[in-house]
């Protein structure tokens, strides 16, 4: 008799068992996992001889690092305020994105504004200076011949000079321009890439001057330089503007006397503080405006997006200053003495030798605090941050009406 076989299952078949079914559904995810493995392989070849083949890998390699650390302070860098940094008389603080860096003749660390240490460099330099970007840094010995491009988080890059350094500046896209001696000379401007590749150099003549003040715009695609000369006794200081592609310097205007400080204001206007007045400049050369200080010295300024904020001192007498983006004066008011002003959307912040006051845009004063030493710096956003001793702290503005939220 022969034995009745149901459904398509040739005769003689076992079923399988069930550890058999998952040993051969682990085999296949496995076969699986190994062609995505080798796909994923080609595809990063590819990529890679791509990005050598057109130049763009020490870019792409640079936009890798900043990701990579943006996601280490998002993540991991949130112990609150205060925080004691060690820095007690610091000789710069600059904001980075997401974090600020501090330097004293010694040593240089950096903060995310979540109250988490993310770097600390002992630099050992005789005379240390600090040029910061959106998300690096250059820690460089004036006079000397080193300079390190720090990440927010590590060392990225440390460059010996053939010639003593002058000056250095960081753009937000990661550019790094450096002046330096030069033999054959008054001064020779070099700019690197984010990879640190050389992107051009200029020699300047005695005609020219000496870079004294340099910034890069907001784009990144341009750099202005203050150079200083001197004719018959005067100084003079000369205004150039220099795209990184096309290396030519072009002339947008002089002054007279020393700059005591030069930034951008939107992507094609500059602005230059000099001893007795502030002038804006075309990108493309002419003045576009300018503000005289009628007599008094500038003790601090401060650039937004809405404009630009003046510290003025003359005598016991002390002036707030509200510019616009075309140096139309929004409010001249005269305040308590201090030595830093700091402006955002809301109005402005003084930092006096004790005290962080806060003003309106329409100089009214709205609130202040006291504080145990001197404020060195204010970081403001979503959080105001100041600086002051060594101590990292964060402000609260009092509640507004307090007492009609009963009401």
């Amino acid at each position: 008799m022969s034995k009745i076989h149901r459904g398509d299952r040739p005769a003689g078949e076992e079923p399988l068992s069930a550890g058999r079914v998952e040993y051969l559904e682990a085999a296949r995810q496995r076969q699986r996992s190994r062609r995505l493995r080798r796909g994923t392989i080609l595809v990063v070849v590819l990529t890679v001889l791509i990005l050598f083949a057109t130049g763009a890998v020490g870019t792409s390699i640079a936009r890798l690092t900043d990701l990579w650390d943006g996601m280490m302070i998002t993540l991991f860098s949130n112990a609150g305020f205060p925080q004691q940094t060690g820095i007690t008389d610091p000789l710069a603080v600059e904001p980075l994105s997401g974090a600020f860096v501090e330097m004293d003749k010694d040593s240089c660390v950096v903060y995310s504004l979540g109250g988490g240490r993310l770097n600390s460099i002992q630099s050992g330099y005789t005379r240390p200076a600090l040029a910061a970007g959106k998300t690096r840094f250059v820690l460089y010995n004036r006079s000397g011949n080193q300079l390190q491009v720090e990440s927010r988080t590590r060392n990225l890059y440390t460059k010996t000079t053939d010639d003593p350094i002058y000056l250095c500046a960081v753009a937000d896209a990661g550019q790094v321009a450096v002046v330096t001696q030069d033999p054959n000379s008054v001064a020779r401007l070099t700019v690197y890439s984010a990879a640190m590749a050389q992107q051009l150099s200029w020699n300047l003549t005695s005609e020219q001057g000496v870079p004294l003040r340099m910034a890069f715009a907001p784009d990144s695609r341009r750099i202005a330089v203050a150079a200083v000369t001197a004719t018959t006794g005067q100084v003079t200081t000369n205004l150039y503007v220099l795209g990184l592609r096309q290396g030519e310097p072009v002339s947008i205007g002089s002054g007279d006397g020393v700059p005591q400080w030069l930034g951008w204001l939107s992507k094609d206007r500059v602005l230059v503080l000099y001893q007795n007045r502030a002038v804006l400049y075309d990108a493309n050369g002419g003045e576009r405006g300018s503000y005289d200080f009628g007599g008094s010295s500038l003790v601090s300024v401060s650039a937004a997006k809405e404009g630009a904020a003046l510290l003025l001192e003359n005598g016991q007498l002390c002036t707030a200053v509200l510019l616009d983006k075309d140096l139309g004066v929004q409010l001249a008011c005269n305040v308590l003495a201090a030595h830093r002003i700091v402006r955002d959307s809301s109005g402005f912040y003084l930092l006096t030798d004790s005290t962080v006051e806060c003003f309106d845009t329409a100089g009214q004063f709205q609130w202040n605090r006291q504080l145990e030493a001197q404020p060195q710096a204010l970081f403001t956003g979503r959080q105001l941050l100041v600086v002051s001793g060594n101590t990292v702290q964060q402000l609260t503005p009092p509640e507004q009406d307090a007492g009609s939220a009963g009401q």
